[in-house]
Formats: structure tokens, sequence, C-alpha cells
């Protein structure tokens, strides 16, 4: 058999970059499952009552709620089961699937000249099952936007406090994204069968989404002593993430033409979001005692980029028909000039209540529940797409236990959180429009997402 013309071979390596490079994950692993055992176990409503190194995602605000330093890590399971009915047509649906995650975090007060009024906060994820994961959906075939491949990629969120006074905290920071940009160069001979030139060029670029934070309290007097117990407030805001890439191909096919290939797009998104909490204890945490916090998050869903790339190919006879140089209006011919349009996801904002509850009935132990109703933001995909997402109660329950040093050296304390959380995503019923081409029919889809939160926390001093 002879070898593939160098051309054939080119397109078809430049086509499988083209299609890889379109990534469906969407949001990020904080902002849809939580980040620490403890505030996924209430539920997220942890933007007023949140203190230590969960506040760096938080409320970057809250890392100075104590003046300690703090250390932590843990793990993270997520196990997808993710239902899809057809009732008419021919689907072939993916489903996202599990994956174990590495997260750890410190907060630390910045003493000296500062006193005490400077705190600096920093939270990481990372995936242990796949580094941070950018693949290709087809538009036609079903795909969850949330959940696909959600946990495959690295988050950082870092948060500077400062408090002015007692009873109020302000707070700045930023997460952080690569972007990825570059370009190939290339040129081949047909004569020869062989690439003359081969150039890559690939670049990545830090994008960074800031965050602010207002805390005020606490107010009042713990119960213990006869007051109403301790007030906090809580704001942040986290601005929108994203990663954007751009890939030119360029290849010089001697005797024919030039091919240009383009893929560019935007992934891995996450929309700005404001979220407001309101919290109540009966004595301040870690103390024995009951927290309550209800909060809203709202989610600029408007925002969000179509979940594709843009695809251009074009291929052209400069060297078929070499245009005359004595002619500025006389440019080479397209053979093939095809692109791949996008289409508008047409998502809307969203805004999600939050419940979280913490009993701690000893200074060992806390027990915590925490709910959220999660609405989705996208249409029901009755044309041409099959993106999947739908309303979803979030609910869970955690366990907090300290152990106790016998010997009584240890100013901070060992602790071991433990939540597990349970995603009911609810059944979607879609008919597709008759009007809008492939595909057709009409098809069900929901499920159910487990998320296993696992976290070892020490207060160094």
């Amino acid at each position: 058999m002879s070898p593939a013309p160098p051309t054939l071979c080119a397109l078809a390596a430049l086509t499988g970059l083209a299609v890889s490079a379109a990534p469906p994950a969407r949001a990020s692993f904080f902002d849809t499952y939580g980040f620490s055992a403890r505030a996924v176990a209430r539920g997220s409503a942890f933007v007023a009552l949140g203190f230590d190194y969960d506040a760096a995602y938080y409320n970057p605000a809250n890392v100075l709620s104590r003046k300690r330093v703090h250390l932590g890590f843990g793990f993270d399971y997520v196990a997808p089961q993710m239902e899809f009915r057809a009732v008419r047509g021919d689907f072939a649906p993916l489903s996202p699937d599990d994956n174990l995650g590495f997260h750890l975090g410190f907060s630390t007060p910045i003493g000296g000249i500062f006193d005490d009024v400077l705190g600096f906060g920093l939270a990481f994820f990372h995936p242990l099952t796949t580094g941070t994961n950018v693949s290709s959906v087809d538009p036609s075939e079903p795909w969850w936007y949330r959940y696909q491949n959600l946990p495959d990629k690295l988050i950082i969120a870092a948060g500077l406090a400062f408090e002015p006074v007692s009873w109020l905290r302000l707070g700045v920071g930023a997460q952080v994204l690569a972007a990825l940009d570059g370009h190939v160069i290339a040129e081949v001979s047909l004569a020869e069968g062989r690439f003359l030139r081969r150039e890559i060029d690939i670049e990545v670029v830090p994008r960074l989404g800031p965050t602010a934070g207002l805390a005020l309290g606490p107010f009042g007097s713990p119960t213990a002593a006869g007051g109403p117990g301790l007030f906090r407030l809580g704001l942040a805001f986290r601005g929108a993430l994203e990663l954007d890439y751009s890939l030119p191909v360029q290849v010089d096919i001697e005797q024919v033409g030039r091919l240009d290939v383009l893929v560019e797009g935007v992934s891995l998104f996450t929309p700005p979001q404001l979220a407001v909490g309101l919290g109540w204890e009966s004595a301040p945490a870690p103390d024995p005692g009951v927290s309550v916090e209800v909060g809203l998050t709202w989610e600029g869903w408007s925002s969000a980029p179509p979940p594709g790339a843009k695809f251009r190919l074009a291929v052209d006879d400069r060297y078929l028909q070499p245009p005359d140089p004595n002619d500025p209006q006389d440019t080479p011919d397209a053979i093939i000039d095809v692109e791949a349009p996008l289409i508008p996801l047409g998502a809307i904002d969203t805004v999600t209540p939050r419940l979280g509850l913490e009993w701690r009935p000893s200074d060992h132990w806390a027990l915590r529940a925490g709910y959220a109703w999660r609405p989705t933001p996208l249409p029901d995909p009755i044309y041409q797409t099959n993106t999947l997402d739908s309303g979803a109660h979030v609910a869970s329950i955690g366990v907090g236990f300290q152990f106790v040093d016998p010997t009584g050296d240890k100013a901070g304390p060992l602790t071991l959180d433990l939540a597990l959380q349970w995603t009911r995503v609810g059944t979607r019923a879609i008919e597709k429009d008759p009007t809008a081409g492939s595909p057709q029919g009409a098809y069900e889809a929901g499920g159910n997402l487990w998320h296993l939160s696992l976290d070892l926390r020490h207060d160094h001093f």
C-alpha cells in the first residue's frame, strides 16, 4: 500500500486537533460541588459564617475571621449516575465518568507591623484521575453541560483580607485559569512527499477572575451569656473566568495552494457570581453551639459563550493559478472554504437559594446538613443541539471530629471532616422541533450525582 499523500495526513492531523479543542466543561468544581468537606456538608452556605482557608473561595474577607494559621487538605470523589431514555430517534448520549480530585488550602494572619489586620488564604484543587481535560462533543450528541468533564481541571483561588475594625472585614482575590494560544506553520512538497517546514508555537497564558468580599459582624452576644446570639452578614463577588484559545494552522502545499485552519473559542467558562449570606450562631465556632446560614447566589449565565469551537478550513489555488503580482485585485481563488458556525447557547441568569446548618454538641463533634436548589440556565434543546441540563436539588450531610491531644502540647488540634452530597438532577422531557433538521425524535434525561469529600485540618498555632 502506498503511503498517504502528505496533504491528506496534514488534513487528518489538523482536523483531529481542531475537533479536540472544543471542550464542554462549564462552571467550576467549586461552584458545582463546593470546596472543603465542612462547606459541602452545609450546602455551600458559607459566605457569612465561613472561616479559615475555605474563605479563599467563598468570601475572601473571612480569611481573617479567626486569627490562626490554618492548614488543610483532602480528597473529593464524584460518582455520576445519569439517566437517558430515547423515546423516538437514534441518540448516542455521553455520560460523565467517576472522578477523584485532591484539594488543599491554608490561611494565615499577617502579624508584625500589621498586627493581624491583614490575612491571606489559598485554595487549590486538582484532578487525580486526569489532568485538565479538553475534549470535543458534536453539537448533535447529547451531553451534560455542567457535569461532563467538570472535575477535570485545576483550580486556584487566593484571597487577601483587611480588618480595619473588629466588626468589618474586606477582601480581594482572584481565581486562576490558563489560556491557550499559538500557531502552526508548515510547508508540504507533493513532488517530494515530505514536509519542508514544520513550526509549532503554543503559549499558555494565565487568566485571572477577580474576587471580592465583605464581612460584617459578629453583632450580638452568645446565647449562653443571655444574648440573642451572634449575627454575621457576608457578600462575595466572583468575576467570570474562562479559557480562551486560538490555534491557527497554515500549510503551504507546493503546486496547489495554501491550507488554512483556524480553531478558536472559549471553554471552561465560569459565570460571574454574586453571593450573599446571613448567618446566626449561638456561640462562635468552633465552640459548642448551633450555626445557621441562609444565602442566595446569582450566576450570570446569560454571558456564557456558545459551547463549542469556531472551526474554519480553507484551501486556495495560489500555486495552481498564481495571481498577477501587478494586479492587487487578483487574489487566489478558494478551492475549499468551509466554516462550522457557532450555535448560541441561549442561557439565562439564575439565582440559587442555600441553607446550611451545624450543631456542635461538644468541643470535639460537629453534625452538619445543607440544601440548595440549583435552577438550570439552559432552554430546552429542541433544535440542532442536545446540551443537557435540568434544575437540581442538592442535599448534603456531614460530620466533623476533633482529635484530642493527650499531651496537651499542641495549641492547634487536628480535625477530620466528612461530607456526603447528593444531587438529584430533575428529569427533563425533550421533543425535538421537526423543522430544525437533524437530529429528530424525543428523549428524557436526568440523573443523580454523588460527591464524597474528606478533609484533614489543623490549626498550626
